[in-house]
Parts: structure tokens; sequence; C-alpha cells
């Protein structure tokens, strides 16, 4: 999933200053595996830890950098996931049967949500008048 710099506005500040930090493909993982309860980083940088694996070397060392030692709440960011993923598949440029199987909707479902999301999409022909 990509997120704009619009998206990331609608991401709670702490997981704006995660970004920051360790950018922003690796905040969304923590986010995912750690949304709703809090990290304890460690105080150093061990091989083995799920977070090597998950964000990587460089994004782990500036997050033991950072936060070495400390407990983050992390925000599940409920609301930005699902606009996200909203926003994915009106993008996907995909009929909307397929669509429909590939994210458990209802070809039905899909059109509406279609309409809502591009409903809130800028019209960029309005700023010619």
């Amino acid at each position: 999933m990509k997120l704009s710099s619009a998206s990331i506005d609608c991401l709670p500040a702490s997981v704006q200053d995660l970004v920051e930090v360790i950018g922003l493909a690796a905040a969304l993982v923590i986010v995912e595996e750690r949304g709703g309860i809090r990290l304890c980083v460690p105080t150093r940088v061990r091989h083995d830890h799920w977070l090597m694996d998950g964000i990587g070397a460089q994004a782990f060392n500036n997050l033991v950098d950072m936060y070495a030692g400390e407990e983050i709440e992390i925000p599940r960011c409920h609301a930005a996931m699902r606009a996200l993923r909203e926003q994915e598949i009106v993008n996907a440029g995909e009929s909307n049967s397929q669509l429909a199987r590939r994210y458990g909707y209802t070809e039905r479902g899909i059109r509406k949500l279609k309409r809502r999301v591009g409903d809130k999409a800028p019209d960029d022909q309005q700023e010619l008048f």
C-alpha cells in the first residue's frame, strides 16, 4: 500500500513521528504488527529480534538510537488504514467483479465505495473556473 503525503497527515502524530525516524514502510509494518499495543524498544540492536526482519537493519538501528529502552504506544490507525485500503481499491484499475473477489466485497459494495471515495477526490476542473 502506498500513502501520499496527504494520507500521512491522516495518521496520528505519534506515527508521523515514527515515520520521520524509521520511514513510512517500516512504520506501517510496526502499525500492522503492534497496532493497539505497546512496543518495547530494546536498548541495543539484536540480529535475532523480530524488528530486524520486519523493518530492516537501518530502520531498526534508527529506532533503537531514538527510543532505546522506551515503551511506545502504537495506535491502530484504523481510519487511516481503511482510507488507504479504499484508495488502493479505487486505483486498482480492475473490474468491479475482480475487485469484489479480491477484497471480499460485493460488486454493489465496490460501486458504492468507488462513488464515496471518488466524491472525496479533488476535482481538477473546478480550479479552472
